[in-house]
């Protein structure tokens, strides 16, 4: 290695990282040339060696392949095939993913995430025999769905001793890598340059020796390619110019030019065969030396491509020098001989058994595909059945390429037109929003149709609610399945299910009733229908008619479950989630929890990881609601990371709201600020009315418990009343209402107090719950006379003893505390504040807890005790969740199969909960509560 000291002190030390027992991931990026293949071979050579000072470590390698892309996890299968014997280790619905996205079993239509769960599980259990370095070069060149697996466990590594690194070149914001770690690659400084060039080119002129150097910008493979495309005489000098001096074109069109003059100097056979290798993307020698006979060229061919270097024969196959050579070996080739090795491979591939990883049907479709001038049915069909292929193993992304390039071949309008939308419904299934919209686009050119126009729409309706408005969204899901008769009533169903959903998130009553009309039209009178139905109503300010029904949904599934002696409610998690969320939008938490709580076990188990950041959401709202704020805090982190990671960007800002509320309430303003501003800012220009008001609830709480009253009810207001809420009924953000009523009797404002007071006393009305009432009548309390607020703070009291919201409780106590000792009734005011601060503990409300410890001063409590914790509440919310299920008896495996974690990194959290617990073992687990202190 010439030139890389630094670079390999980096990879050195974050390999001794990983021998500690700490995983990392890099992406080391640079132009063609550069040397990031060369570095991380180097490292993965020197970590392997057996005399190495700290012993080998197991090196496992892959790379991508330009023309592999179309097959689906053809990159991952590469890396792991060494241990696939590994598998039956995997919990099962890990290990099915993975065994079907080899074609190593039938595969069904999944979740797309879980097969990088089972590589983030694979990864730890060869990391279980010692520290693992994975190396995966050209990694721009990965198909999609290997990219994003690879991705997915790299951004969950943790403490598996596991480091993997990429190579790759320059990639576009959406691709997978973006975000990763990264080292960047230069040209080599001029004395690295002369000392590699002084090994490649010994015998070149002085004069040809700087004309290199300055051509090449210090890029190693120029260093070492570009003398070799010389002539003897070029080399000596005497035949300027020379002919890799290309005048402005950029070195990797030179490079390719080096290549392609090397193989210009072998005969035609050679030649042939060199082409025929160039396309055989997996390097299969048998099928390459079937594909090359049929055009006149042998095994002794390959002899003389072997000779010039551009080839190497391995026991897996050949492989060429470099990316480059095999490109140019393809640009140099004319049309027709083009055309006729494609049709000689997909010939070649015809006989070759299916059912292995980058199935022989898949690439002789491409082939044939490759090979057409024109419409091409056959092809076309072809591409249409590696399509499926690919969709049954959650390929997605290569789903999509096959039915576009196999619309682009179909002879028929509206064949082609149902193939385009087929794609693009795959590209959004896939991740690839701008892909998704640009295929709908060409679909939606072809013969009027009406499910054709409902999918275009249905799929323009996905990516504007990811990436978009969800106005927008609920817009186009209407306007699309107003076209479609009884036939297709279930798309329009589904259509329209989505579109109340959609216009919910943006608190738009009209369009939400325009979708809640059409699906009791079309749907029919079903609990879900009505539950809906109940929704749109509520959003256009009519709680008293939308309660009931909202609330009739979750005790139906709970029912549906009971009867069926299965899991609770339908089978599809929408629909069980859809339930959940109508008890927690009603104030009935409990029973959302009864609904949501099996719902998330039964989506970790099915390693439903799509759907985990949604139902997490709910879940830790539900938990928030229920006081179970460490529970809450746990379950929102965990969903925020995985909709990190695999780019639900809505979701996670909606979780980084609910995440500052809980910042709020433990007093923690820089965290509250820092989550709460940018996630706001951000739904407010998408028109995203729920999180808006999420965001805002929690920096408005945050301004009302440091005293600063005015700017809490400035911007509850700005909430609850504001341009984004003008399409909404008062009551839809009915949530901001009691932090309204005592900013503005606090502030000096208390007219300011009436309007959301008689917003949420009509809901309290409607929602029946006893909280509620309670909740009102502390608000009552704020607004009245003095003199008559001690009676209604009372009945609050008695009120929430009945149940719900223990937060909502604390905070009346503490109100009622604050009346008590102002009326000089310290004795009853100290029961009333000790029973809030010691709920307020309980939650790690801090910011709430000091500020009850203030009334207890004043009412004669020197010094209020401080309630002394189980210990739990020190862990992070990670080492909470961990911990909950160890004590369950959960192994190490089962834990990390459940969260989504390697098992190793289980085992890291246990030990750094053991000190915090006052524990040493795991056995001593049993002796702990199994709720945490605000439980």
């Amino acid at each position: 290695m010439h030139g890389r000291a630094e670079e390999e002190r980096a990879l050195d030390s974050l390999l001794a990282a990983a021998r500690a027992g700490r995983s990392g991931v890099l992406v080391v990026r640079g132009a063609p040339g550069v040397g990031k293949s060369a570095l991380l071979a180097h490292l993965g050579d020197k970590a392997a060696d057996p005399a190495a000072a700290d012993g080998p470590v197991r090196v496992i390698r892959s790379a991508g392949i330009e023309f592999e892309a179309e097959l689906p996890f053809a990159g991952l299968h590469a890396l792991l095939h060494p241990a696939l014997d590994r598998l039956a280790a995997l919990p099962a619905p890990q290990a099915d993913a993975l065994r079907a996205a080899f074609g190593l079993a039938p595969a069904e239509p999944g979740d797309r995430f879980l097969v990088g769960l089972a590589v983030l599980s694979l990864l730890a259990e060869l990391a279980g025999d010692g520290t693992l370095l994975c190396l995966v070069d050209d990694a721009h060149w990965l198909d999609r769905a290997s990219a994003e697996a690879l991705v997915f466990a790299a951004r969950r590594l943790t403490g598996e001793g596991v480091l993997l690194l990429f190579g790759a070149r320059e990639t576009g914001d959406g691709h997978p890598l973006t975000g990763l770690p990264e080292l960047r690659l230069e040209g080599l400084g001029r004395a690295a340059a002369i000392a590699l060039l002084a090994e490649t080119g010994p015998d070149l002129a002085d004069g040809v020796r700087e004309r290199v150097l300055a051509e090449t910008g210090g890029n190693p493979l120029a260093l070492i390619e570009l003398p070799k495309a010389l002539t003897p005489g070029q080399r000596a000098g005497r035949l300027p110019p020379l002919a890799f001096h290309l005048g402005p074109l950029p070195l990797t069109a030179r490079l390719r030019s080096a290549f392609g003059a090397q193989a210009d100097r072998l005969p035609e056979p050679s030649r042939t065969l060199l082409l025929i290798a160039a396309l055989e993307e997996t390097g299969d020698l048998d099928v390459i030396l079937r594909a090359a006979a049929s055009l006149g060229a042998g095994a002794a061919d390959a002899e003389a491509a072997e000779r010039s270097g551009l080839l190497r024969a391995t026991a897996g196959g050949v492989t060429f020098r470099h990316p480059l050579a095999r490109a140019a070996v393809i640009q140099a080739a004319p049309l027709h001989r083009r055309l006729d090795a494609h049709r000689a491979l997909a010939a070649a591939l015809a006989s070759v058994s299916t059912g292995a990883p980058n199935d022989a049907a898949d690439r002789r479709a491409w082939h044939l595909a490759a090979a057409a001038t024109g419409p091409d049915e056959r092809a076309a069909a072809a591409l249409e059945q590696a399509a499926d292929r690919a969709r049954r193993r959650t390929g997605y992304a290569a789903q999509a390429m096959a039915l576009e390039r196999a619309a682009e071949l179909t002879p028929d309008p509206a064949v082609r037109a149902r193939r385009l939308v087929a794609a693009a419904e795959a590209a959004a299934d896939s991740g690839e929003p701008r892909r998704a919209l640009a295929l709908a686009g060409r679909a939606a050119e072809g013969p009027a149709d009406p499910l054709l126009a409902a999918r275009v729409a249905h799929v323009r309706a996905m990516v504007e609610f990811d990436d978009g408005s969800p106005l927008r969204a609920a817009e186009l899901l209407i306007d699309g399945a107003s076209s479609l008769d009884g036939e297709h009533a279930d798309k329009a169903t589904a259509m329209l299910m989505e579109a109340v959903r959609d216009a919910y998130f943006a608190g738009h009553a009209q369009l939400a009733r325009i979708a809640a009309d059409r699906l009791l039209s079309v749907g029919g009178d079903t609990p879900f229908t009505r539950a809906l139905d109940g929704l749109a109503r509520l959003i256009a300010d009519d709680p008293a008619a939308a309660v009931h029904p909202m609330n009739a949904l979750p005790e139906s599934v709970l029912a549906a479950g009971s009867r069926g002696g299965a899991a609770p409610g339908p089978r599809h998690p929408s629909e069980r989630l859809i339930a959940g969320a109508m008890g927690m939008m009603t104030g009935d938490e409990e029973t959302a929890s009864r609904v949501l709580r099996p719902l998330v076990a039964d989506a970790r188990v099915g390693g439903l990881v799509g759907w985990l950041p949604n139902l997490l959401e709910h879940l830790a709202i539900t938990e928030l609601h229920l006081g179970r704020h460490q529970d809450a805090r746990a379950h929102a982190q965990e969903a925020l990371s995985l909709a990190e990671s695999i780019g639900q960007s809505h979701r996670a800002d909606h979780l980084r709201c609910v995440l500052a509320w809980l910042a709020a309430a433990a007093g923690n303003e820089e965290e509250c600020l820092k989550l709460a501003e940018p996630a706001v800012a951000r739904a407010a220009e998408r028109h995203i009315l729920r999180t808006t008001s999420w965001g805002s609830m929690a920096i408005g709480m945050l301004e009302l418990v440091r005293g600063r009253h005015e700017q809490a009810l400035d911007r509850l207001d700005a909430a609850a009343d504001g341009p984004l809420a003008r399409h909404s009924g008062s009551t839809f953000l009915v949530h901001l209402a009691p932090d309204q009523v005592e900013a503005a009797v606090r502030g000096g404002q208390p007219g300011r107090a009436a309007g959301p007071l008689a917003k949420f006393a009509r809901w309290a009305a409607a929602a029946d719950r006893p909280w509620a009432h309670a909740v009102t009548l502390r608000c009552r309390a704020l607004t009245a006379p003095v003199a008559e607020a001690g009676p209604l703070y009372a009945q609050a009291v008695e009120l929430h003893a009945l149940g719900g919201r223990p937060f909502e409780r604390a905070r009346t106590q503490l109100l009622y505390g604050e009346w008590l000792r102002r009326a000089r009734r310290k004795t009853e005011a100290r029961s009333q504040l000790r029973s809030a601060l010691e709920a307020f503990e309980r939650m790690g409300a801090t910011a709430w807890s000091e500020r009850t410890r203030g009334e207890l001063r004043a009412s004669g409590v020197p010094q209020p005790r401080t309630a002394v914790g189980s210990g739990l509440d020190r862990l992070t919310p990670q080492e909470l969740q961990v911990v909950r299920l160890a004590t369950d008896g959960l192994s190490n495996r089962d834990i990390a199969a459940q969260l989504f974690l390697s098992p190793r990194t289980v085992g890291y959290h246990l030990y750094k909960a053991y000190p915090k617990l006052g524990i040493t073992s795991r056995r001593e687990l049993a002796t702990l509560a199994h709720r945490a202190p605000d439980g």
